[in-house]
């Protein structure tokens, strides 16, 4: 039922929103008449009303729907849960193990770069 009302509130949107002349005259060339505001809301008042009781006038109808979106929302939840998992492992994969970089024990040892050290000078007292 949400995703008919969902459909339903949005195509008023839709048919609210304004058109500039080229498009009035293309509705018009295909022999439209086309719905003012005023219309659109009265026939969505009256959809909506009709659509209130049909759960009253098709209770089996109404009860395999229910079923159906219980169903498509747990098989959604499955799905979400199946690609997070397959982007976590993508992620892992495309980690380094450790830290440690590439490095090997020999290239971290940098050369000495500091002063010659200096012969020590004798006494002079």
């Amino acid at each position: 039922m949400f995703l008919i009302r969902t459909a339903f509130w949005l195509t008023i949107a839709i048919l609210l929103i304004p058109v500039d002349e080229e498009t009035a005259r293309q509705v018009e060339a295909a022999g439209v008449r086309p719905i003012a505001a005023r219309e659109a809301m009265i026939v969505a008042e009256d959809a909506l009303a009709d659509a209130g009781s049909f759960c009253d006038r098709n209770p089996s109808t109404c009860e395999i729907g229910s079923r159906f979106g219980t169903t498509l929302a747990v098989k959604a939840q499955a799905g979400a849960r199946m690609l997070a998992d397959f982007i976590d492992d993508q992620l892992a994969a495309a980690t380094p193990a450790s830290d440690a970089g590439t490095l090997t024990d020999e290239d971290l040892q940098a050369p000495w770069r500091g002063p010659t050290p200096q012969a020590p000078v004798g006494d002079s007292i």
